[in-house]
């Protein structure tokens, strides 16, 4: 199969997906309650939230400047900022896509080594998996009867309850399932699908490594930890302040803003367009633990995701305009 062609199928399984996560959010929901929150909404709590998320984003374009110097460069922080929006606004229309965008930006902008420069964000993202996986733990812990509730009810619980119905009414899908599982696993073993696959996830396990290590032998190494520690801060206080502007989400606590920061979260890490459809479901399924009416956690939901989308959007138009008036490349600042 021809690459170009891989990658249309990908990315119209990424759209139909997309909206077939926003179709099962949308389901069944009263039109008429959503337009009702968004008339009542408080948009300027939105605009606050949006000022800790333009912070975040600076924060994480300075943290990842950090992350250049060992390999001998330091782009300005525009450039290094415009880079990331890119990246962003790529995400949004393709899939995973926005990390070799924003390294092409860079690249084409102050002519920073593609290579390396796509080592850092590896590093990045272990760093933030990490964190997000330590945050996860917190949380859990913290509100375990809310966290553990919400994985039993709108998880756990259904799937049991599925696979039992499939076993009880249709005997014949486990087998097929067992028998498909097996087969899979001696093809693999064969190598019928080559070393190539074998080969991409070895790479991308010592990357993350020799990434990991890295940032114990950089020298700015508590300043890459502040860095980390003040963004995830920022995410949480933009997560926050968002619930202020909807009245049912305004008696959410600080704790509970780090839970939707972590449901958000995941939300966002699934392979479809800027996270759209699945943000909204499980953010919606979240916010159902304390109470809230589906409707009414869809309008906080699509408030939050759709206010900071918009956000990308602009700042990189912005940038893109920027770069469209300034096409000179130039040489970044050696370290």
């Amino acid at each position: 199969m021809k690459p170009s062609l891989k990658k249309n199928i990908q990315l119209v399984l990424f759209l139909f997906l997309a909206a077939l996560l926003l179709f099962f959010a949308f389901r069944g929901v009263n039109f008429k309650s959503i337009a009702e929150g968004f008339r009542e909404a408080n948009y300027l709590w939105v605009f606050v939230a949006l000022l800790a998320g333009i912070a975040s984003h600076i924060v994480r374009a300075l943290r990842w400047r950090l992350l250049m110097e060992p390999i001998g460069h330091k782009p300005p922080l525009l450039n290094t900022l415009g880079a990331l929006m890119v990246g962003y606004l790529t995400n949004i229309a393709f899939p995973r896509m926005g990390e070799l965008a924003r390294c092409g930006s860079l690249k084409k902008t102050d002519r920073v080594p593609f290579e390396p420069l796509f080592g850092t964000v590896i590093v990045e993202r272990a760093v933030d998996l990490i964190a997000l996986l330590v945050l996860l733990a917190v949380v859990f812990l913290i509100r375990i009867e809310f966290f553990g509730s919400f994985l039993w009810n709108e998880a756990i619980l259904p799937i049991g309850q599925r696979i039992n119905s499939i076993f009880v009414n249709s005997p014949l899908i486990p087998v097929m399932v067992i028998v498909a599982i097996l087969m899979l696993i001696i093809l693999i073993r064969r190598n019928v699908f080559g070393h190539k696959l074998n080969n991409r996830i070895t790479s991308i396990f010592w990357a993350v490594i020799d990434g990991l290590k890295s940032i114990y032998t950089m020298k700015k190494r508590r300043a890459f930890l502040g860095y980390t520690f003040l963004m995830w801060f920022l995410y949480w206080l933009m997560t926050w302040l968002m619930v202020f502007s909807t009245a049912p989400t305004s008696q959410l606590g600080p704790i509970d803003g780090f839970f939707l920061l972590v449901v958000g979260s995941m939300g966002m890490a699934a392979p479809v367009q800027g996270g759209f459809g699945a943000f909204h479901i499980i953010t919606a399924m979240g916010l159902g633990i304390y109470g809230i009416e589906r409707a009414q956690g869809l309008v906080y939901a699509i408030i939050s995701h759709e206010s900071q989308t918009l956000l990308v959007i602009v700042m990189a138009l912005a940038y893109l305009v920027f770069l469209f008036f300034k096409r000179s490349p130039r040489k970044t600042e050696a370290v």
